[in-house]
């Protein structure tokens, strides 16, 4: 049960009065948990997007000469497209 549940049977009961103010402040709470949980949502996807991003800085781009120097050397070991393309991302990961 939620608040707004609880809010409605609390409100049912009685004449009004403090039953009514009481049903009101849980209604109000329950908005404000919910901002809170989207809040919360909101900053784990932020706080997502930022490793994300920092993750990819981290990654070392091959200058064109790099990328050049390493087609020739798979290409005089007989390397095909896949030796090339692994060749580029160890060469990355040294950087």
């Amino acid at each position: 049960m939620n608040a707004y549940e609880l809010a409605d049977l609390i409100g049912m009961c009685g004449d009004g009065g403090y039953n009514q103010d009481a049903a009101t402040m849980l209604r109000q709470q329950q908005n404000e948990i919910e901002d809170l949980i989207n809040a919360h949502r909101f900053v784990q996807n932020f706080a997502e997007e930022q490793h994300q991003r920092a993750v990819a800085l981290e990654m070392r781009e091959l200058t064109d000469e790099e990328i050049v120097n390493l087609y020739k050397e798979t290409e005089a070991d007989n390397g095909g497209i896949r030796e090339f393309a692994r060749a580029i991302l160890r060469k990355a990961q040294e950087k």
